[in-house]
C-alpha cells in the first residue's frame, strides 16, 4: 500500500445520511418521508477504488449518479452509511472522518463553483487557507501564493476580486487557492462546467503540470469525457449505484457496454 494515495473499500451512501448536505431536498416535497419508511435506500453501494501516488484518475456518470456525492465522501464532507477510505495508506476510523481530519492527510477539494469569498482580492483568496493554518512565515506563505498563482497564470488577476473574473478565471484561482496547500492528493468537482472552449483548452494543461511538475494525484468528478483523453488517464464510473474499475478513454470508447453505449454514443459518431 507505499504507493497508494487512496483505498476507498466497499463503501455505500445511503439517502438518509445526506440529510443537511447540499444534496439535501427540502422536506416539504416529502423526499425525507419516504426515505424515513425506506432507510437503507443508497445513492450509492459497494464502491471500491484505488489510485495511486501521482496517478489521476476521472470519475464519469450520468447526473443523479451520485459523482460529486461520492467526491464529497473522499474529502469528508460527507460521511459515508458504510465502508472504509484509507488515505496514503493510513485508516481513518468513520467516526473521525470528517474535513479536517481529511486535510489534515492533505487532501484538498477544489469545488465546482469554486467557492470564492467574494469581498478577497485573489491573493488574499488564496492566503486565507495558508494563513488560517499558519502554514509559514508571511514571506514564506506570500512566495507559496506567488507560486500558485504563476502555476495557475493568474497573477495579472491578483488584486482583482471574483466578480471582476471570469468563469475560467475563478476556476484558476479556485485551483491555485487549492494547491498552494500543498495537496498530495487533490478532488475537483467539474472543473471545466461552464467554460467556453478557449478557457478549457487553456485550463486543462494547468491541471496537467501539477501532475508533471509536482507528481499531485488527481481525482476529477466530471461529465466532460473529454479530459481523460486528453490528459491521458484512466475513467472510471458510477452507473446503477456501483463504480466500474478505471479504464482508458480508449476502452470505453470502443466497449459494447452499456455504459459505452450511453455515455459515448455522441462521441462515436463524431469520430
Amino acid at each position: 500500500m507505499l504507493d497508494e494515495a487512496l483505498r476507498v473499500e466497499d463503501v455505500h451512501l445511503a439517502y438518509r445520511d445526506m440529510a443537511g448536505t447540499i444534496f439535501s431536498q427540502p422536506r416539504t416535497i416529502g423526499f425525507f418521508r419516504r426515505e424515513e419508511t425506506d432507510p437503507q435506500k443508497e445513492l450509492f453501494s459497494n464502491v471500491n477504488l484505488v489510485v495511486n501516488r501521482g496517478e489521476t484518475v476521472c470519475i464519469g456518470g450520468g447526473s443523479g449518479q451520485g459523482k460529486s456525492a461520492l467526491l464529497r465522501v473522499i474529502a469528508g464532507l460527507i460521511r459515508p452509511t458504510r465502508g472504509n477510505i484509507f488515505y496514503f495508506g493510513e485508516y481513518i476510523p468513520p467516526e473521525r472522518l470528517t474535513a479536517l481530519e481529511v486535510a489534515k492527510r492533505q487532501v484538498g477539494m477544489v469545488f465546482q463553483n469554486g467557492a470564492l469569498i467574494s469581498n478577497l482580492r485573489v491573493r488574499d483568496n488564496i492566503a486565507l487557507p495558508l494563513r488560517y493554518h499558519k502554514m509559514g512565515t508571511p514571506a514564506e506563505i506570500d512566495e507559496k501564493i506567488n507560486m500558485a498563482m504563476d502555476l495557475m497564470r493568474v497573477r495579472d488577476e491578483a488584486d482583482m476580486f471574483p466578480h471582476m473574473l471570469s468563469m475560467g478565471m475563478q476556476k484558476r484561482v479556485a485551483i491555485a487557492r487549492s494547491w498552494a496547500m500543498d495537496p498530495k492528493l487533490l478532488l475537483m468537482d467539474e472543473p471545466t462546467a461552464g467554460l467556453d472552449n478557449y478557457n478549457r483548452r487553456n485550463l486543462l494543461p494547468l491541471i496537467d503540470n501539477m501532475r508533471t511538475l509536482f507528481k499531485t494525484t488527481i481525482i476529477i468528478v466530471t461529465h466532460d469525457l473529454m479530459i481523460s483523453k486528453e490528459l491521458d488517464c484512466n475513467i472510471c464510473f458510477l452507473h446503477r449505484k456501483k463504480l466500474t474499475s478505471p479504464e482508458s478513454f480508449d476502452y470505453w470508447l470502443h466497449s459494447d457496454g452499456e455504459i459505452s453505449k450511453e455515455l459515448f454514443r455522441d462521441l462515436r459518431h463524431s469520430g
